[in-house]
């Protein structure tokens, strides 16, 4: 699996393979499929970004224009 997603073939990941992962990212943006909010990064860092809303995980939106 680790191949597939470009990663070294070793099962260990790299630093720059690491950061690239888990960086997150200013202006991405999320909604929430029952009530339709959004939610926008307004903060980069490093970790895990997991919002929630209406007790779901809230669909990372690629095109914002498609979502009304």
């Amino acid at each position: 699996m680790t191949e597939e997603m470009g990663f070294s073939g070793s099962g260990e990941w790299s630093a720059d393979e690491w950061t690239k992962e888990w960086t997150i990212h200013v202006g991405k943006a999320y909604h929430c499929l029952k009530c339709g909010t959004m939610a926008m990064v307004t903060k980069g860092g490093v970790g895990v970004m997991e919002p929630k809303c209406c007790g779901k995980n809230m669909i990372p939106v690629e095109r914002p224009d498609d979502i009304r």
